[in-house]
């Protein structure tokens, strides 16, 4: 058993990973895991006095009282579909046959980090959401029909980040995200549609920020995200860009059938070590910088 592990090790640390801790046993290795966190976990099926399969329920457990997701992998001398079939009802990640093949357990070890990546993203991001409603929630700074907070809400926190990044010599940028003609979805397709779209475009621009930044509604038909940002050369206009392909390029579905829609976006930022605008400054450029988008067209933005 020693001599595994060891050669595992030695296999782990070939493939690039360093943070590799071994244990001697089931017990020994849910102790490890509930000292700190693992983000996979290999484990032999047999072992003696905790199985892989209960070490598995053991940390399954474990993980929901602490958001957490472990990627879990097996190796085993078992072959045949009942095996695999066994593996995967309890909630197994993967499994490998004893000996593995060196690449094959790199490309396993690789997709469950994956696994686990994505997950624990997921839950980061659906707590600071949760949180943030929270807080929303009990200051009446919400907006109603998307659960984003308001321009009220919008506001306190950019005000708050700006004076960080004066202290911090950081950088903040606010965007408004504008549907272009959204009066027209309104009568052509119904209030209810409107309210729709208004919930996919708040969904998708919230898939294409960092959980950290800060997204509102600002206005009818008008979405602010605030984002603060440590490096002189961001953000850059290709950032814009990109929220205009995410909120405006592809057609919405809705039950009146696909509905194409175009957006404007107005942007204005504080560079790292200048000087700090007053908030309504702030605000009032970003809004004359929408203006102009809207001006210049559909789907393009305006940053200066």
């Amino acid at each position: 058993m020693r001599f595994s592990r060891i050669v595992l090790e030695q296999s782990l640390q070939k493939i690039g990973y360093s943070d590799i801790r071994l244990a001697t046993s089931g017990e020994e290795a849910l102790a490890m895991a509930t000292e700190r966190r693992a983000d996979v976990v290999l484990a032999d099926w047999v072992m003696p006095e905790m199985s892989g399969l209960e070490l598995l329920g053991a940390i399954r457990r474990l993980d929901e009282q602490r958001h957490w997701y472990t990627a879990v992998l097996l190796f085993t001398a078992k072959g045949g579909n009942e095996a695999l079939l066994e593996a995967f009802r309890h909630g197994v990640d993967d499994y490998l046959t004893k000996p593995p093949d060196h690449d094959e357990l790199a490309a396993r070890i690789y997709g469950a980090g994956r696994i686990a990546s994505l997950h624990n993203a997921l839950l980061q991001t659906t707590d600071a959401v949760q949180a943030a409603n929270r807080e929303l929630l009990a200051a009446n700074q919400i907006d109603t029909l998307t659960g984003l907070g308001n321009r009220r809400y919008l506001e306190l926190r950019l005000e708050a980040m700006l004076l960080s990044a004066q202290t911090r010599k950081s950088g903040v940028c606010l965007a408004l995200v504008a549907i272009d003609h959204f009066k027209q979805v309104n009568e052509r397709y119904s209030y209810d549609v409107g309210d729709e779209m208004l919930n996919n475009v708040a969904l998708r621009l919230r898939n294409a920020v960092r959980p950290t930044d800060v997204i509102t509604r600002h206005g009818e038909d008008t979405f602010a995200i605030a984002m603060a940002y440590q490096e002189p050369s961001h953000p850059r206009p290709d950032l814009f860009a990109r929220l205009v392909e995410t909120a405006g390029v592809r057609p919405y579905a809705s039950d009146m059938g696909n509905i194409e829609i175009t957006v404007s976006i107005g942007a204005h930022c504080h560079q790292p070590g200048a000087a700090t605008e007053p908030l309504s400054d702030f605000i009032g450029t970003a809004e004359e910088n929408l203006s102009a988008a809207k001006a210049a067209g559909r789907n393009g933005y305006v940053y200066r």
